[in-house]
C-alpha cells in the first residue's frame, strides 16, 4: 500500500504533515530497540524470534532477528527508534525515495523531533545517527523481499554511510552545513519496492511510552487486513514490543497495561477489560486479544462529554471521548470513587499511579479497583485538613497568650522592683489585703524566710494583672499603642 503524499509535495520536513509519515514494514515487525530507556552497557546483542505460517508457501516459517551493537556506541535505544522513523519521514519529503542518499541539516532534525535547542540534543542526535550506522542487522527468514514474494535471510547495516557537517547547538542560522546520510542498499531496495506503509507521526510522538509507541507501530501493520488481532501473550509482549523474557505471565500483563491504555487514550485501541483482553487458553498459556477503533467514523463528542463526572475525568488527563465512554457505561459512584482513589495515590506520590496516572484512573473505573488498604476519602481528608488546621490555629493563639502572659509578669516584677521602698512597702501591704486568703494565710506561716518573698512576688505580680497600672505600663499598653 503506497503512502499518497501528493499532497504535501516537496514540503521541508519541519513543515511536513505528521500525518503523512512512513515506516517499512519490515523494520516495524520486531523491536529494534530494548523496549526501556536503559539498557545494559555490557550488553551488545538483541534477538527476537516468532513463527508465521507462509500462506503463499503453504508452510511455518521461523523468524529471527538479531540485533548486534558495535562497542563504541552500543544498542539503539528506544530515541533512536524515533530517530529512524524521522529518517524514513526526511527521505520521503525530500526524494519520495528515489535516491538513498538523503541531506538535512541537524538543526531541522532536532526541531522536528521536539528536542532543545541545545548542545545536548545535537549530541543525541549524532550518537544516533551514529549507531544506526554502526549496528548490524540480521533478519533470519524474516526479511520479506515483496518483489520475489518471499522471506529471505539479510545481514545489512541501517545506514551505510554518514556525513555530519555543520556546527552543532547554535540554532538555524549557523547551522547551515548540509549533512547527508546514505541508506543501505537492502533497506533502500525495500523502499524501491513500495514496502512502506503510512505511519501517522503525531499519534506516534504524542506516545510516552516506548512499549506504546512499538505496539503502535505493529500493531497499525497488523490492523491493516483485520480490526481483530489475536497473538499468543509472550509472543506479542516480548518478541514483537520488546519486554524482557524474565517477566512471568502477570508481570507482562502489568508491563503491557500502561502501554495499551496510551493506545486507548488515543482512540486507537477499543478500550476493553483486562479479561476480555488477556485470555487463558490453558494453564500457564495466555493470549492477547485487541481491537482497533473504527477509524472510518471519528468517536461522536456526546453530551456525557460536558457533564461534571466527564469533565473531572478530562482535567486529570482522559481524552473527552474515553471520558464520555465511561460515564455512559459506568455508575456515577463507581466513577467518582475512583477519582477520589486516583487523587489519594497522587497525593502521595504512589508509584502505582506515577508513570500513567490517566490510564490508571480508566483502567480502575473499569475493572471497579478495590479501595487499598489505607485509603481515606475526599471528605475525611478535607475534616482532617481542617481539623489539623483548628488545632493549629488553638495552639498559635496559646503560644501568643503564654508569650503575653509571659510580658505581663516581667513587666509587673520590673515596675515592682524600680519602686522607691516606702511606695513598695504600701504595694505588698495593698496586694496582701487584696490577695487570695490562702496565699496570704501561707505568706504569713512562713515569717521571714526566703520562701515567704517567694511567696510575697507572687502575690504582688497577681494584684499588679488585675490592677490599673499594666493598662498604662508594659505590653498592654504597647498594643493598644500599635493598634
Amino acid at each position: 500500500m503506497k503512502p499518497q503524499h501528493d499532497d504535501i509535495e516537496s514540503l521541508a520536513l519541519v513543515d511536513s504533515n505528521r500525518a503523512f509519515g512512513t515506516d517499512e514494514m519490515n523494520l516495524c515487525e520486531f523491536p529494534l530497540a530494548a523496549c526501556g530507556h536503559r539498557t545494559n552497557p555490557e550488553q551488545k546483542t538483541l534477538i527476537f524470534t516468532d513463527e508465521i505460517f507462509d500462506e503463499g508457501n503453504q508452510q511455518a516459517v521461523q523468524r529471527k532477528l538479531v540485533v548486534s551493537a558495535s562497542d563504541a556506541f552500543g544498542l539503539p535505544t528506544p530515541v533512536d527508534s524515533d530517530v529512524l522513523l524521522v529518517l524514513m519521514h526526511l527521505t520521503n519529503c525530500r526524494t519520495r525515495f528515489q535516491s538513498p542518499t538523503v541531506h538535512f541539516t541537524r538543526y531541522e532534525l532536532v526541531k522536528f523531533l521536539g528536542w532543545d535547542n541545545s548542545g545536548k540534543s545535537y549530541k543525541r542526535l549524532e550518537e544516533s545517527l551514529q549507531r544506526w550506522a554502526s549496528v548490524t542487522l540480521f533478519y533470519n527468514h524474516a526479511w520479506w523481499d515483496r518483489d520475489r514474494k518471499r522471506w529471505r535471510s539479510q545481514t545489512f547495516h541501517v545506514l551505510e554511510s554518514l556525513d555530519l557537517r555543520g556546527r552543532e547547538g547554535r540554532g538555524a542560522a549557523n547551522d547551515d552545513g548540509q549533512s547527508s546520510f546514505t541508506w543501505s542498499k537492502v533497506i533502500f531496495s525495500s523502499f524501491q519496492s513500495n514496502h512502506l506503509k503510512r505511519l501517522d507521526l503525531g499519534t506516534y510522538f504524542r506516545l510516552h511510552n516506548p512499549a506504546s509507541r512499538q505496539a503502535y507501530r505493529f500493531l497499525d501493520k497488523r490492523f491493516y487486513r483485520s480490526a481483530r488481532f489475536e497473538m499468543d501473550l509472550r509472543v506479542f509482549a516480548c518478541e514483537h514490543v520488546g519486554l524482557a523474557r524474565s517477566y512471568d505471565n502477570a508481570q507482562l500483563k502489568r508491563k503491557l497495561t500502561p502501554a495499551l491504555e496510551e493506545l486507548e487514550a488515543i482512540g486507537f485501541l477499543v478500550p476493553e477489560s483486562a479479561t476480555n483482553r488477556f485470555v487463558r487458553r490453558v494453564h500457564g498459556e495466555w493470549q492477547i486479544v485487541l481491537h482497533r477503533q473504527n477509524q472510518g467514523t471519528a468517536v461522536p463528542l456526546s453530551d456525557e462529554a460536558s457533564t461534571p463526572l466527564a469533565v473531572e475525568l478530562t482535567t486529570r488527563g482522559l481524552r473527552a471521548t474515553i471520558a464520555a465512554e465511561l460515564v455512559r457505561t459506568f455508575p456515577a459512584q463507581q466513577i467518582a470513587e475512583k477519582i477520589e482513589l486516583h487523587d489519594w495515590l497522587i497525593e502521595r506520590n504512589d508509584k502505582r499511579i506515577s508513570q500513567n496516572a490517566a490510564g490508571f484512573l480508566a483502567t480502575a473505573i473499569r475493572e471497579d479497583y478495590k479501595l487499598p488498604k489505607g485509603f481515606i476519602s475526599k471528605a475525611e481528608r478535607d475534616k482532617r485538613r481542617e481539623l489539623a488546621a483548628q488545632q493549629e490555629q488553638a495552639a498559635a493563639l496559646a503560644r501568643q497568650e503564654q508569650s503575653e502572659q509571659s510580658a505581663t509578669r516581667q513587666a509587673a516584677i520590673s515596675y515592682w522592683e524600680a519602686l522607691p521602698a516606702d511606695e513598695r512597702a504600701a504595694l505588698e501591704s495593698a496586694a496582701i489585703a487584696a490577695g487570695s486568703s490562702e496565699l496570704v494565710e501561707r505568706h504569713k506561716q512562713l515569717g521571714s524566710t526566703m520562701f515567704a518573698g517567694m511567696l510575697l512576688k507572687e502575690i504582688v505580680i497577681n494584684y499588679l494583672r488585675n490592677s490599673e497600672f499594666l493598662k498604662t505600663t508594659g505590653p498592654v499598653a504597647a498594643a493598644a499603642a500599635k493598634s
